[in-house]
């Protein structure tokens, strides 16, 4: 039978802090190993490698990795055994894993994210284990007054000493006295030759080790009881009520107002750019449709007529929204392709009822790519199903800047991007695009060429 090996001597600093979380330490692992044998062992082992390793780790970091090295003790992990004698029988059915995280919230009062370091997990899954560990009550919701009774259980675990925790405490290895004097000492001292005057020094006061040894268990157990103070959550509370005391002074009369606002005024509304143009904005609907009629190869009628107007809800949210987004789309087009829209425009709802319906019947049996195509105007729609695979698939910020690119591109520079968007693997299209719109104007159909024969 082997002994244990001698705890490293231990500063006054690393004294007080294991003192001051003794008893939430010896409750944690006792509900979490199961047993009494188990949870000295592992209490032992913790506190002699977190003696011998904290000198290299700031204080402030204590707390965790203390208990990151208790909860590493393998007998932590195991699934404890039913037994009457064991505190929080309730939590003590956890599974490992999920009681541990419970204990650290209840018992040690740690945070999502000191817990979740803790238990080296992210902290979305050490939230999740909370909520594995309540069972649920009638409206498939976690049973939070379940949550209470183990915060109240484990109150007056800490309330009320456990008879097992405090033999274990006596059984734990201490520091080791401070060495006696060596005889030698002694009579060194006695023989010591007399001053000059022939007299011997006075011996020493017999109570002025005692003295010492009496002020430094104060100065341990100030330490102790400020360590308490900051780990106990209401210490922690007053502490940050003290540190964020906000100063508040009475402003100054406010002034009055230059202007007040006036809902009824037409310049106060969002709205007022498509409700100055509505013959716009039923433009603006049919943009797609209108972008591809006006590629197409059969001739609309000369005669000319308005396009309805829509009809719009302002108490409709979706409609608003939609409106908006294809007034945006519009207003994006160059005036040019505006225009030939108007007059596409114009022809189109001059034709009966039912060849407008045919027409937009075949519209709609174009792919999805092509559909997006058309919401850029006539131009871009017609080459967007050939780039598509470099562009369909961009970040929002990238949207701007990529169409506003395509609008200065040449017919040659859309054919070259065709050929690239055909040859380059999906892996290497996003460092094209971004290559591209890094260069200026004039440099981007020479390294479009370069690109090609590369």
């Amino acid at each position: 039978m082997t002994s244990p090996a001698p705890t490293p001597p231990q500063s006054t600093a690393i004294a007080a802090f294991l003192r001051g979380l003794e008893r939430r330490a010896q409750l944690l692992a006792r509900v979490q190993t199961g047993d009494p044998a188990a949870t000295q062992r592992a209490l032992a082992v913790t506190q002699q490698v977190f003696a011998s390793e904290a000198e290299q780790w700031p204080i402030a970091q204590w707390p965790l990795q203390y208990w990151r090295l208790l909860l590493s003790v393998p007998a932590m992990g195991q699934a404890t055994r039913a037994s009457t004698n064991t505190p929080l029988p309730a939590i003590a059915q956890l599974p490992p894993a999920i009681r541990a995280a419970v204990l650290l919230h209840l018992v040690v009062c740690l945070d999502e994210s000191e817990a979740a370091a803790a238990l080296d997990c992210e902290v979305a899954s050490y939230q999740q284990r909370i909520r594995d560990a309540l069972p649920r009550d009638a409206h498939g919701q976690p049973d939070i007054a379940v949550w209470r009774q183990w915060r109240d259980a484990v109150q007056l675990a800490l309330d009320v000493p456990d008879p097992d925790a405090q033999e274990m405490v006596d059984a734990m290895p201490q520091a080791p006295p401070p060495p006696a004097p060596p005889p030698h000492a002694a009579q060194t001292t006695a023989s010591a030759p007399s001053t000059g005057t022939g007299t011997a020094d006075p011996p020493p006061h017999p109570h002025r080790h005692l003295l010492r040894w009496l002020w430094l268990g104060v100065v341990l157990g100030l330490l102790a009881l400020t360590a308490t103070f900051f780990l106990h959550p209401r210490g922690r509370v007053l502490w940050n009520e003290w540190h964020n005391r906000v100063r508040v002074e009475a402003l100054p009369a406010a002034a009055a107002p230059k202007a007040r606002f006036d809902p009824a005024d037409t310049a106060n509304d969002p709205d007022r750019a498509l409700f100055a143009a509505p013959q716009e904005l039923a433009l603006a609907t049919d943009l797609p449709l209108l972008a591809w009629l006006s590629t197409q190869a059969e001739p609309l009628p000369e005669t000319t007529a308005s396009a309805p107007l829509p009809h719009w809800n302002r108490a409709n949210l979706r409609q608003t929204a939609w409106l908006r987004g294809v007034w945006a789309e519009w207003q994006a087009l160059p005036e040019s392709e505006r225009a030939s829209l108007r007059t596409t425009a114009a022809h189109f709802f001059a034709l009966p009822a039912q060849q407008q319906h045919t027409l937009r019947q075949r519209y709609a049996t174009q792919s999805f790519d092509a559909h997006r195509g058309w919401h850029l105007g006539p131009v871009l729609g017609r080459n967007w199903p050939r780039i598509a695979a470099l562009f369909a698939y961009i970040d929002p910020g990238e949207q701007q800047p990529v169409v506003h690119m395509l609008r200065q591109a040449s017919p040659d520079d859309l054919d070259t991007l065709a050929r690239l968007a055909q040859t380059t693997p999906p892996e290497h299209r996003a460092a094209l695009r971004q290559s591209l719109l890094a260069l200026p104007a004039a440099q981007r159909s020479t390294w479009l060429q370069a690109q090609l024969h590369q």
